[in-house]
């Protein structure tokens, strides 16, 4: 839908700043509760950069008025590629900071989109009108203790301060994304004392942490003003343009490791299709005899040894690895070519560069000192469910195969699948469920029709397939990490063919609350392997597990997955007790 063109344009990043002297920054316009009717008591400029491109820009002003609370003005314009997009928000609040009335136009190349938020008698009512008229809607049922804080204004975290230093509002709160038409818990710690550099020169501020479901993200305060906004998981920059035109400068000490016993790592590599792999080696501690080993295949995208992409660190497989270490068995994990610290391009990998990939990791375990060959094992978590089984397929010598998250159908069923279950968890009807699931299917036959790479297609190569796509879709489709040769094969591939041929011991571990891949795709797998003559298979579906081994108790959702929580206890013991049993530890 149009409206993911906004929410991809706005993600927020790391912030690296630079700015002017502090002794030139002027104080805050006005007292935070002023007492003229009116009154002007905020005004600034937001800048927010993404790998040093400016993406954002947006000019806010905020008035205070005894009788009807703050008001909250802007304009900002979002830019991406050569698309840029127009919106203006009107934001009202009383005057103990509960929204009341949320207005945002977008001016988008394919039209103009209308997001609103308004509250009623069963809580905030939040809409989206499409240029279309296409409309969705969606309610957050708190009526107080809630704030609006939308992807693409950075002005809604002063908002927050204000209301935060004010006592309006808890410290743990529920967070209203009117442009994703969902609600997320979040909580702002602090603040604490901070020093930052202007032009390499030091100044003093206030440092916030807010857990913004999934997201952390820290607000830099000076002078009482937001200065600046961090977000360590992505590479962007947003800073108050109007107090550091040119920026500022910011370290965040990172937190040390807790100390864990019972395991030994050490930097492997490895050669693979002439290019140099590196992982973590992870043996247990006090071992004298070669023991069991697990090679961890990634799940789909620009993923390191320990599970970890560009605004995603699930941590899982670095998890997963110790404590199996700590129960006596190895492992080996490592960076995805092009990733990390492995030699090669990611965007330019095809799924069958990543399965040569496997086969030289696999190749390297073995070889390892402490390992011992025959009892080596594959552990393949999502786009890793559908490569392992071809090396195990190949390999009678596999002692054998764990798959988490796995799914038995072609990518481009259980893509469908996803874009399907989105489109009803945001109130889409049945003829809009339609319309979205004809241009997948558009997209789908694409694909697999397609030669080469994204590269190799124009806009009016693109539409000969999918009549839909126009120049603002066809950056986004450009705009992949993953290669077009990755995407056919795939599409093109028949998942099942592999997994009747494994025929070693299997275990399959899928979560009740994945929304990447069905949970019933667990029996699906066991079925086949059961059908071809396997006796030596577990299939589990784990209660309110997600598809990044969190528990998750909450409805479904893509957007809060409890990453900052351990990986599942059940998944670790699940998996832990049943290499023991299949090594004979």
């Amino acid at each position: 839908m149009d409206n993911k063109i906004l929410l991809v344009a706005t993600i927020l990043g790391a912030i690296l700043l630079v700015g002017v002297i502090c002794s030139q920054v002027q104080p805050p316009v006005a007292d935070r509760r002023g007492e003229a009717r009116g009154e002007l008591v905020d005004t600034g400029r937001f800048v927010l950069e993404q790998g040093g491109v400016p993406v954002i820009e947006e000019a806010y002003t905020l008035f205070f008025s005894p009788a009807e609370g703050y008001v909250l003005l802007s304009e900002a314009t979002i830019t991406v590629g050569e698309e840029a997009t127009g919106l203006a928000q009107q934001y009202q609040l009383d005057t103990d900071f509960v929204p009341t009335f949320y207005h945002l136009g977008a001016e988008t190349p394919s039209g103009a989109h209308i997001f609103s938020a308004q509250m009623g008698g069963a809580g905030l009512e939040m809409e989206f009108l499409g240029a279309g008229e296409e409309s969705r809607s969606a309610e957050v049922p708190e009526t107080d203790n809630i704030l609006i804080l939308d992807n693409s204004l950075i002005s809604h975290y002063a908002v927050l301060l204000m209301a935060a230093e004010t006592d309006a509002i808890d410290r743990d709160f529920t967070a209203a994304v009117p442009q994703a038409l969902l609600s997320l818990p979040a909580r702002l710690h602090g603040p604490n004392s901070v020093e930052f550099t202007s032009e390499e020169t030091a100044c003093q501020g206030k440092l916030y942490e807010l857990k913004l479901g999934d997201l952390s993200i820290y607000l830099v305060t000076h002078t009482g003003r937001l200065a600046g906004v961090v977000i360590p998981s992505q590479a962007a920059v947003a800073y108050n343009a109007d107090l550091f035109p040119q920026g500022i400068a910011l370290e965040l000490e990172e937190e040390p490791e807790a100390a864990l016993e019972g395991f030994l790592e050490e930097e492997v590599s490895f050669e693979s299709t002439g290019l140099t792999l590196a992982g973590t080696l992870a043996l247990p501690e006090g071992t004298t005899q070669p023991v069991p080993g697990v090679l961890f295949i990634h799940g789909s995208g620009p993923v390191d040894r320990d599970g970890n992409a560009p605004g995603l660190k699930m941590d899982a497989y670095r998890q997963l690895a110790r404590a199996l270490a700590q129960s006596g068995i190895g492992s080996l994990r490592y960076d995805k070519r092009g990733v990390g610290t492995s030699d090669g391009a990611f965007a330019e990998a095809s799924r069958d560069d990543l399965v040569d990939d496997v086969r030289a990791a696999l190749a390297a375990l073995r070889a390892e000192e402490g390992i011992d060959p025959q009892r080596c094992f594959l552990l393949g978590h999502s786009e890793g469910s559908y490569l392992a089984p071809i090396i195990a397929a190949e390999d009678s010598t596999l002692a054998g195969l764990i798959l988490l998250g796995a799914a038995g159908q072609s990518l481009d069923r259980i893509t469908r699948w996803q874009v399907e279950t989105l489109a009803r968890m945001q109130g889409m009807d049945d003829d809009e469920v339609a319309e979205t699931l004809a241009q997948q299917d558009q997209y789908i036959a694409f694909v697999k029709g397609s030669s080469g790479e994204w590269s190799d297609y124009s806009v009016e190569k693109l539409q000969q397939t999918m009549p839909w796509v126009n120049e603002e879709a066809a950056q986004q489709l450009l705009a992949t990490p993953f290669s077009l040769t990755w995407l056919r094969e795939h599409y093109q591939d028949t998942p099942t063919e592999a997994i009747r041929r494994v025929s070693c011991p299997v275990l399959i571990l899928n979560g009740e609350k994945d929304l990447q891949v069905p949970a019933a795709e667990a029996e699906s797998l066991r079925t086949a392997l059961e059908e071809a003559g396997n006796e030596d298979v577990t299939a589990l579906i784990l209660p309110d597990l997600n598809h990044l081994l969190r528990n998750h108790p909450e409805e479904p959702s893509l957007v809060y997955r409890h990453i900052d929580d351990p990986v599942d206890s059940r998944v670790i013991e699940t998996v832990t007790e049943w290499l023991k049993q299949r090594s004979g530890l």
